[in-house]
């Protein structure tokens, strides 16, 4: 099985207003090999409403061990090593 970790303590995702979401680094969406990567709001919310922060999510979870590569490209791209995978 596929464990998906991530630190949203180190990485920092905040919402950017002019482009609706956020658009900081977002490396490892990128270089994920079936896009298997998302980011999902975090329940802190702005005076607008809008959320303060986003998270990596990984989805599909229950069928990460069929979809994932294992290719760790994700781990390695990450900066700032909020990201872990285990098998």
């Amino acid at each position: 099985m596929v464990k998906f970790k991530y630190n949203s303590k180190k990485c920092d995702l905040p919402y950017e207003p002019e482009e609706l979401r956020p658009t900081k680094c977002l490396k490892c969406l990128e270089v994920c090999p079936h896009n298997l990567l998302m980011f999902v709001p975090l329940k802190e919310k702005d005076r607008d409403g809008a959320p303060k922060k986003f998270k990596i999510h990984m989805i599909f979870k229950s069928f990460a061990k069929k979809f994932c590569p294992g290719c760790l490209k994700c781990v390695e791209i990450c900066p700032t090593q909020a990201i872990r995978i285990k098998f």
